[in-house]
């Protein structure tokens, strides 16, 4: 607080009253000039409900933040030993949100980053699609024009659907990748393969025996 007369900003309390906003009489130290101020009440620690996902899995827990806060999508935060990503808010009137005031809050929504990236892959040979579940470190790269394998099948990316937009150049990094689209190359074709995805499938969910 500062002094409306001098701008001196050490004072003396003549007297409080109230107990969430305390309104104050102060005097000033400097001039004497004798002047209003209100407090705004103190932040409170409050609980609030998360729901971290990993994979298929999902728990509840809660964190502890504070009365005075926002809250965006996208926050990091460290719960339950686990560094998690906040994804959505959803506030008191169940509306889903970017951001919300702490005391707003009704449920966070957040996901893991202790873990790998699960990220889908899908192969086309004229029309028919092979599909597999790859789990990668989230910082993996993978680009448009990429020469990649998987289970002896060479294969070039002409598609990457992210959490935000289909793309058709560029890259991504595996984090916020969902999945992977390639083109299933000839066993002639002599391109060099630069992703080797074999040792990271930990799902098929169709058959190769329709593309050997």
């Amino acid at each position: 607080m500062v002094c409306p007369s001098c701008g001196f900003d050490e004072y003396e309390i003549l007297k409080s009253k109230g107990k969430k906003n305390k309104e104050l009489l102060v005097k000033c130290d400097e001039c004497g000039h004798v002047y209003h101020e209100t407090l705004p009440e103190e932040a409170q620690e409050i609980q609030v409900r998360v729901v971290i996902s990993e994979f298929e899995t999902s728990w509840k827990t809660s964190i502890p933040l504070y009365s005075d806060e926002y809250l965006e999508t996208g926050t990091l935060l460290y719960i339950d030993d686990k560094d998690v990503e906040v994804t959505s808010i959803e506030n008191n009137e169940g509306n889903r949100v970017y951001e919300c005031p702490v005391v707003e809050i009704k449920t966070i929504w957040a996901k893991s980053l202790d873990t790998l990236s699960r990220i889908g892959l899908s192969i086309d040979n004229s029309g028919n699609v092979i599909s597999y579940k790859i789990e990668v470190e989230r910082e993996f790269a993978i680009a448009i024009g990429d020469v990649g394998e998987v289970n002896g099948l060479k294969f070039r990316v002409y598609g990457i659907k992210t959490l935000e937009r289909n793309m058709k150049k560029g890259f991504a990094y595996a984090r916020v990748i969902k999945r992977v689209y390639g083109k299933l190359l000839s066993p002639k074709d002599k391109s060099k393969v630069k992703l080797d995805l074999s040792q990271y499938v930990v799902k098929v969910t169709s058959k190769e025996k329709n593309y050997n």
